[in-house]
């Protein structure tokens, strides 16, 4: 395989880190959008739903939009790269903040429910931009890579609840519901950030991480260079991995809605 970039290894570090802090951009701004709207959607669940047993109802929601899509959003980066799958995400993402926008001041239950399973679409997407991080650098680097991105999502829980306040206010100066203020604010974190990914993150991570491979083969040898996601799934890291996942997620999101309500 040869350098798909042509360039230097000095070259490709320089471009590895000018991306990855890119991403880091991008996903504090997304990460902002997500949690303002996150902070008010189990009291609108409650609100809109007619009782609090639907409080839970909208994280589930946003969760579910959020794992289905996370497989095909894989598969449509390899097709788009990952500069055209982060973008369309994110502009689901702002759509589904906009029906959000409109559902809130409707009073239509179901149409907010749309609006976050497009949030949660468009956070699936955002998410892998943290493993596109990790393929324009050497393996020794990938991990450092990785919580550089994650940060980003630091960045943007404090900032995201700090924005509700404000969004309320200049929703009620438009006549409208103040916690309508917060899917509006998100929409345009994610439009901010979809700009940002669309101008900023070239070369495609993808060309930058062919490139980053002929100079640092992969330990794992395949017939075409890529593990099936059987073969991935039959290790036992990667089974750990998911279940951890699971289980934190799930403390996460349980305490999170309790406080809400609380």
């Amino acid at each position: 395989m040869t350098n798909a970039l042509d360039v230097s290894s000095d070259t490709l570090a320089r471009i590895g880190r000018r991306l990855t802090w890119t991403l880091f951009a991008a996903q504090s701004l997304g990460s902002a959008g997500f949690i303002a709207s996150a902070t008010l959607a189990s009291i609108l669940g409650a609100e809109l739903g007619g009782s609090t047993a639907w409080a839970g109802v909208p994280s589930a929601v946003y969760l579910a939009g959020t794992a289905g899509a996370a497989l095909a959003w894989g598969y449509l980066m390899d097709v788009l790269g990952r500069r055209g799958g982060l973008v369309l995400g994110l502009m689901a993402g702002t759509l589904g903040a906009g029906l959000a926008f409109l559902a809130v001041n409707a009073g239509a239950f179901g149409l907010f429910l749309v609006g976050l399973a497009l949030m949660g679409v468009a956070s699936a997407a955002v998410t892998l931009g943290r493993f596109a991080s990790a393929e324009v650098h050497p393996p020794a680097e990938r991990g450092r890579a990785i919580s550089t991105v994650v940060l980003g999502g630091t960045v943007g829980a404090v900032l995201g609840p700090l924005l509700v306040g404000p969004a309320g206010a200049w929703a009620e100066r438009l006549g409208r519901r103040d916690l309508s203020g917060a899917y509006a604010v998100s929409g345009l974190m994610f439009l901010i950030a979809g700009v940002l990914i669309f101008a900023a993150l070239r070369p495609d991570p993808r060309q930058v991480g062919k490139a980053v491979s002929a100079l640092y083969p992969p330990a794992i040898k395949t017939t075409d260079g890529v593990r099936s996601l059987r073969v991935i799934l039959g290790g036992s890291d990667a089974r750990l991995a998911m279940i951890a996942m699971v289980l934190g997620q799930a403390v996460m999101v349980m305490v999170m809605v309790t406080l809400r309500m609380g």
